[in-house]
């Protein structure tokens, strides 16, 4: 039971897949040659790019659980 369910589920995404090709294949022809007109980085750039994130990713977060654990130290120093 749970085959046929899988092969009726796939054949309505092949089936959904293919009436968005057929009714939206000038969008997608128009959308490729838009992306040909993209200068892409180089791997180095967006190498670089990817470390300087993940970088500021880690500062920000010690920073924000800095900042978390001195209001909370401040609220329970408050409260109780």
């Amino acid at each position: 039971m749970l085959k046929i369910v899988n092969f009726v589920l796939l054949g309505l995404i092949v089936l959904g897949v293919g009436l968005f090709v057929l009714f939206k294949w000038n969008f997608i022809k128009e959308s490729w040659e838009e992306l040909k007109k993209v200068s892409w980085p180089s791997r180095e750039l967006a190498w670089n790019s990817a470390i300087v994130t993940i970088v500021f990713i880690v500062v920000f977060s010690v920073f924000l659980a800095l900042v978390d654990y001195v209001l909370n130290f401040l609220f329970v120093k408050m409260v109780g």
